[in-house]
Formats: C-alpha cells, structure tokens, sequence
C-alpha cells in the first residue's frame, strides 16, 4: 500500500458543518436560514442568517429578498426596521458564506409570538457548472476561514430544513417579541457578509487528506461484513422509510448486503473498480483529516455517521456491474450509470421526489446477485431470497409501464440465486419469514 492520494477530494460540507445537516436545496445551490436570536426585545436587533454553499465550480450571482408582514395575525401593525429588503452578491466557484441582516421590531408592535420572515433565494450561473459537493453535502471540512469563536455563534442558530415536496421559493423563519421595550440606542443597521471557505482552501484540504490516506487504509481493513452489516441494516430501514421509501425487511436486508459488499471486499472482486478511487475511501480521508479520534470508532457507527451517502453512491455503481452480467438488457453506459446514481442522491438529499426504481435498481438487485458473499455466518441467506419473495407480493401495483421491467429483472435474479444456493446445498431454514 502507498500513502499518495490518487483522486482529488471533494468539496467539504460547510453548511452542513455549521447547521448540523439542515440545508435547502435548489440544485447549484444550497443554503440554510435562521435567526438569531429567536426571541427579541422591541427596540432591540436580531439577524436573519443566510448560509450560502455554492454546489458548483462556477461563479453565481445570488439574489435575495426578505419580506416582513405589515400586520399580525390580531390585524394590529407590525413594524420592523431592515436596512434592505433586496440583496445581490456573488459566489466564487465552491464557496460558501454567511450573510447577515439586522432587522429591529419596534413600537407600536403587539408582543407576540410567531413573527414570519419570509426569505426568497434566487441565483444564476454564467454557464453550466461541474458539481463540486454531492447533493447531501459531503465530508466536513478540515479548516474554515473564520474563528472557532464566531463558528461556535454560527452553530448555536436554529436553522430550518425543508420537505422534498415543499417550496424552495420562499422559506420562512419565524421570531418571538417579549413584553418590554429596551431604549432606542439608534443602531445603524447594515447586511455584512463574511466568507467561511473558498476554492483555495482546497490545497490546504489536499495537504491533510493526503497525510490520513495510510490511516485510511488501516481503517478500512475493518469495515467487514460481520463490522458494519449490523448497522448499515439499521440506517437503509430507517433513512429509506423517512425519505418516503418504506422497505420490507428483505429490501432492506439486499440494500445493506449490497452496500457491506461494497465496504468490504466488492471493490477489489470486481474488475474496474478500486477502493482508493472510491467516493467512500475518499469520503473517509477527509473525515480522518477533520478529526483523528474516527478511527477509533466503532466501525459500524463511522460507516453510518460518516460514510453511508458515500456508499450508497458506490453501491449505485458496484450493482450495476454485479448484475449486468446476468441480465440480458443493455442497462446503460458508465456515464449513464453516473446519472442514475446521482439522481438517486438527490433523492436521499431531499431534492428529488421517491421513486420504487431506486430500491430495486441497481441495490436490491445486486444484493440478491452477492447475497452469498455478503451473508453473516451467523444467518442463512435463503432468509433474505424468502423475504424478498413475499415483498415481491406486495410490490407487484406499484411497478407500472417501464417499471414492468425491473420486477421482472428482480425475480429472475431470485430464480438464480435460489438455483445457485440449491446447487451450493444451503440448508434450507426451517422457518420463513
């Protein structure tokens, strides 16, 4: 093994560093609002925070405007001081910022609770930008360029997520004004915006990365099947289910058997793939650089903490090479494959609506192809192909049109499988699911 980096790593996650995972997206662009404090005074300031993450290796104009009601919901005025309700600044390829606007509620406001502010986000590129970060974010970053005082501020926000299926045009967050009137100090009030990490920073990010890769290496030795199956099959039940794809327990069982495969031992069994070139080696790298206490995790819980949207690509890529074999469809060039699995993160990130195909195709599928490999040696894997059967059964209604195919993709995989654990004399478990 060698301790050169072969691969350039990828933007680190500012945003989600910062607001714990909350983030908006809008495809080149991502963002998360808050307000600090949430709970004010009249006469007394608080902030509207925009963090900022450019997804892209382009710049990008971004625009946004803020809107405060004129009334509550009683009918009495709502007066509140904004030094500009429309801003325009822009974004270097990659980087990420917080823009901060003061606002001030002031007499004859009605203490109350509630108070919307409403924020609309737009933004352009000069042309088409080349992803930078993966729809989720990605790993942490190593360094940022602002104080740990004024990150740990940045922290302590309350910031909003969002629904898939809700609308990113306008996000709103919302303020409490107590009963009682501070002094008007006359405070200027003025938008400021400060960079948090920029492009550049990326030779620094290289530099740390690159001095993790062997510990990397020792780490990944023991990301085994018996390690991290465990719990990659708690997370897949749980993250699928509260992204709207609720999965039976043998669609579960596939999806994290293909993923254990591609941890464990998959990249090195089939041709054309590599561990070090993998998003998940690379994702790891960086995560060692942003805090060496990881490798002492339990590898189970780093693969779910830290690695699981990394895998999740990989395993994207991994099964179509795993079941293209024994399918007689032409299932796509690699280009293709890049696509599906990208769309199918956006899908995770909350981006993209759900949609059946990204259970079967290519996951589940190629779980079934490596059930054998993957299988503890403490479980039968007729357990899995016997659950798989009966979701089968309650699938059948929500394959439609093209969709067809890939039912039919999935039970000839199960034939197969059962033929080849018949020829390998299995034993048969005397219940079933």
């Amino acid at each position: 093994m060698t301790g050169s980096l072969h691969f350039q790593p990828l933007y680190p996650d500012v945003l989600g560093a910062i607001t714990g995972g909350a983030r908006i997206s809008m495809g080149d662009l991502q963002f998360a609002l808050g307000l600090f404090p949430q709970r004010a005074y009249l006469n007394q300031p608080l902030e509207v925070i925009l963090i900022l993450q450019s997804m892209v290796d382009q710049n990008m104009q971004v625009k946004v405007a803020v809107n405060l009601p004129p009334e509550d919901r009683r009918g009495n005025p709502i007066v509140v001081d904004i030094p500009r309700k429309m801003l325009t600044l822009g974004l270097r390829p990659g980087e990420v910022g917080a823009l901060r606007l003061p606002i001030i509620p002031r007499p004859p406001t009605a203490p109350g609770s509630q108070f919307p502010v409403r924020v609309a986000v737009r933004y352009r590129t000069a042309r088409p930008g080349r992803p930078v970060r993966p729809p989720a974010g990605g790993p942490p970053p190593t360094m940022l360029s602002v104080s740990p005082f004024k990150l740990q501020v940045l922290r302590e926000v309350a910031f909003s997520a969002q629904a898939w299926n809700q609308s990113n045009e306008i996000v709103t967050a919302y303020f409490d004004v107590a009963p009682r009137v501070m002094p008007d100090r006359g405070t200027a009030l003025k938008p400021t915006y400060e960079t948090l990490w920029t492009h550049e920073a990326m030779t620094d990010e290289l530099q740390s990365v690159e001095a993790r890769v062997e510990d990397a290496q020792r780490v990944a030795v023991g990301l085994t099947r018996t390690a991290v199956y465990p719990a990659l099959l708690e997370a897949v039940d749980e993250r699928f289910a509260s992204r709207g794809l609720p999965l039976h327990p043998g669609e579960a069982m596939a999806i994290a058997k293909m993923m254990t495969y591609t941890l464990d031992e998959g990249l090195a069994q089939e041709p054309g793939f590599s561990e070090q070139e993998s998003r998940w080696f690379r994702t790891l790298c960086q995560v060692l650089a942003h805090d060496e206490t990881v490798e002492d995790w339990d590898r189970g819980a780093l693969a779910v903490r830290y690695l699981f949207e990394a895998v999740l690509y990989d395993a994207v890529l991994l099964g179509f090479a795993v079941i293209q074999p024994r399918l007689k469809d032409d299932l796509g060039s690699q280009a293709e494959r890049i696509e599906y699995a990208n769309r199918l993160l956006a899908w995770y990130a909350g981006q993209a609506p759900p949609d059946w195909s990204y259970v079967y195709l290519p996951l589940a599928m190629g779980g079934v192809v490596i059930n054998e490999l993957a299988t503890l040696k403490t479980d039968n894997p007729w357990l899995m192909i016997y659950a798989l059967r009966e979701a089968q059964k309650g699938r059948a209604r929500l394959f439609t049109g093209e969709s067809v195919a890939i039912f039919d993709h999935m039970s000839r995989l199960l034939d197969k499988a059962e033929d080849s654990l018949k020829r390998s004399r299995v034993p048969r478990p005397d219940i079933r699911p």
